[in-house]
């Protein structure tokens, strides 16, 4: 009769070790769950930053860059665009069958439908590790003077998004759609910026803003 039960309780505790094993597995298992869940938060969370450090610089080479007639045509050179370039997938997640209409992040993208190559900078305050790369497209529907009436090609009726600068009453349209002179003089311009930052662990975010100069 006591062998029986010295058997009985060697079973018994042979089946709380396995149990205790699978909780022991578990327990590892949530715990590196919940690291990598708040180690990737923490990605994002730092990517981010990089895109608002990003946009801020878009928005500085913007102010810098707005005197004059120089954002009337195209500076490929430092990711800005005169027009809207509606034809452009610019993350990739509205046509992803189609990478041809895709902007150009990184050189592998062909992008031979959209033309559009983003430029890489540097802001400050970025964490290593992250790449951040924008491109600028002025809300306009051709290349030129926003003010004209007609576009570069002096054929084109002008047309850009814009605001006055007077209380923010005035028109979100100018240009040739609405007669032919400009509603308000010294409107100013709609800009899109949009940013991808590029992280640790396949990060990719991408920020979107728009702007007035």
């Amino acid at each position: 009769m006591r062998s029986g039960e010295r058997g009985i309780s060697l079973l018994v505790v042979l089946v709380a070790l396995v149990i205790i094993g699978f909780a022991a597995i578990a327990l590892l298992r949530s715990s590196d769950t919940g690291t990598l869940i708040i180690g990737n938060l923490g990605f994002q969370k730092t990517a981010l930053a990089a895109g608002d450090a990003g946009t801020e610089a878009a928005i500085q080479w913007l102010m810098d860059n707005s005197g004059g007639a120089a954002l009337f045509g195209d500076i490929a050179a430092a990711g800005y665009y005169s027009t809207t370039a509606d034809n452009c997938d610019l993350t990739g997640a509205g046509t992803p069958a189609n990478p041809a209409d895709d902007v150009q992040w990184v050189g592998g993208d062909p992008g031979n439908a959209c033309n559009m190559v983003a430029t890489a900078v540097a802001p400050p305050g970025v964490a290593a590790g992250y790449t951040v790369r924008y491109v600028i497209n002025r809300v306009c529907n051709a290349a030129g003077d926003p003010d004209s009436i007609t576009a570069a090609d002096g054929v084109t009726p002008m047309a850009c998004s814009s605001q006055t600068g007077t209380g923010g009453e005035g028109s979100t349209r100018r240009g040739a759609s609405y007669g032919n002179t400009p509603l308000v003089a010294g409107a100013q311009t709609y800009y899109r910026i949009t940013t991808r930052v590029d992280g640790p662990r396949s990060t990719v975010r991408y920020a979107q803003a728009l702007v007035v100069i």
